[in-house]
């Protein structure tokens, strides 16, 4: 199998398109026309996946996040903004990124905590184009803020960063909203429309906004709403590829 046969199939799982603009989504590192020997989905191009390609012979990676988000031809070292990444093109590995392609595909990294959570009357936020957007609001059964932190903690595998000051007095939760990864830049477009805001890399800008308007807020570690979808997509691609193919990703930053 080609390197664009392989693009083709990621494609039908999770549509480049659909990613945000000015997210470089398919093939960063290394040409269609290569042959493809050997597959591995992993969240984040770093040393422990570049080192399980070399050892199992894998030459290509469909990677969550890109290592930079620019498309490279003739790709020298003046290019490329970290050395890591300089590493997986002289080891001749093609990389394929599907980052906000995936959050906003059906049943991607959004949709997944949407289910996950049994969210109820789903809307979606951060609209990237058409009906897809990579943030989701729903109705939950009703529980106070102790409850859904442990609830947060276990369905996702994780602890709880941080909170802003409001969610720690919330009796009442009746609805929450998710964006996998990083989500504030979207915190302003559901201020008042839900009791609690998920997602990862939040400010204290951002928390005491959300105090303002008496929203809560619960910072996750930035993987960890992730995961459960790439999950789902490496099953996804094991099942289209007729072999199963393996999930890497960093526990430390789980």
């Amino acid at each position: 199998m080609k390197v664009v046969e392989l693009i083709k199939i990621v494609n039908q799982i999770c549509p480049f398109e659909d990613a945000f603009e000015d997210d470089k989504v398919s093939l960063l590192i290394g040409a269609g026309t290569n042959t493809v020997s050997g597959v591995v989905v992993s969240h984040d191009l770093d040393e422990a996946t570049l080192k399980y390609c070399i050892k199992n012979k894998i030459n290509t990676v469909i990677s969550y996040h890109p290592a930079t988000y620019r498309q490279f031809e003739n790709l020298n070292e003046d290019l490329m903004l970290s050395k890591i990444s300089l590493n997986y093109y002289k080891e001749n590995i093609n990389v394929i990124s599907i980052h906000t392609a995936q959050d906003v595909s059906n049943d991607g990294n959004a949709d997944t905590l949407a289910k996950l959570f049994d969210l109820k009357n789903i809307k979606i936020f951060g609209i990237t184009s058409e009906e897809k957007g990579v943030g989701r609001i729903g109705d939950i059964n009703k529980v106070d803020s102790d409850s859904l932190r442990i609830t947060i903690e276990n369905k996702l595998s994780t602890k709880v960063v941080r909170t802003n000051q409001y969610f720690n007095n919330q009796k009442n939760i009746q609805s929450i909203a998710f964006v996998p990864g990083s989500g504030t830049q979207f915190l302003e477009e559901i201020l008042g429309k839900v009791d609690v805001f998920i997602t990862g890399d939040v400010s204290h800008h951002h928390f005491l906004l959300a105090d303002e308007y008496q929203m809560g807020v619960v910072q996750v570690n930035h993987i960890s709403t992730e995961i459960p979808g790439m999950k789902n997509f490496t099953d996804k691609i094991s099942e289209s590829l007729n072999t199963q193919i393996t999930y890497l990703h960093n526990e430390y930053y789980e």
